[in-house]
């Protein structure tokens, strides 16, 4: 009951701000593979939620999913603020890997915004590996946001997105929406 209260009032604070509605495709690569997803997200000046997934044709029922929520918790000036977010993926995609990539990472980076370009780039920490990587690289978070200019009169953009999260290399492209 505490999960449903907590979900309604989410959706009903962010409803009050203006939202706007992701949707798109993805391109999501693991560790030896590569496949096309559904983007799904929202997004507002101070909030993101983002969610690729898309089904893996192996002898079970499994989907490969990524989903990243972050929040702005320091605003430094009006181009550049402090972001705060957790990402889970799931890409073990058969019983037989070798390496548990059902991960949490919790993050926190710097994200700046121009008029066509964001730019977030953050340091993580996984919270849920048994053993712990010595590779920089793998606590890294990168994502590259470039909005194309849209006509004149167009209310939606068209976003394409590049992401580097502990050994992904994910590109989406999508429409955002304004819900109000």
């Amino acid at each position: 009951m505490k999960k449903f209260i907590f979900i309604i009032s989410l959706l009903f604070s962010v409803s009050i701000f203006s939202v706007n509605f992701d949707i798109g495709m993805s391109i999501l690569t693991g560790l030896d593979n590569w496949n096309m997803g559904l983007k799904l997200g929202l997004e507002e000046s101070n909030f993101e939620f983002s969610s690729d997934i898309t089904y893996i044709s192996t002898p079970d029922f499994n989907f490969l999913t990524v989903l990243d929520v972050s929040t702005s918790i320091l605003k430094i000036n009006n181009y550049s603020n402090v972001d705060f977010g957790i990402a889970w993926f799931n890409d073990r995609i058969t019983k037989e890997a070798t390496q548990n990539r059902s991960i949490f990472l919790m993050y926190s980076g710097i994200k700046f915004n121009t008029e066509n370009l964001s730019l977030k780039f953050g340091f993580g920490y996984p919270l849920s590996q048994k053993e712990y990587s010595t590779n920089l690289v793998d606590y890294m978070f990168l994502k590259i946001t470039y909005i194309v200019p849209p006509p004149e009169d167009f209310i939606d953009d068209l976003k394409m997105e590049f992401r580097f999260l502990n050994g992904r290399k994910d590109f989406s492209i999508y429409f955002s929406e304004p819900i109000k």
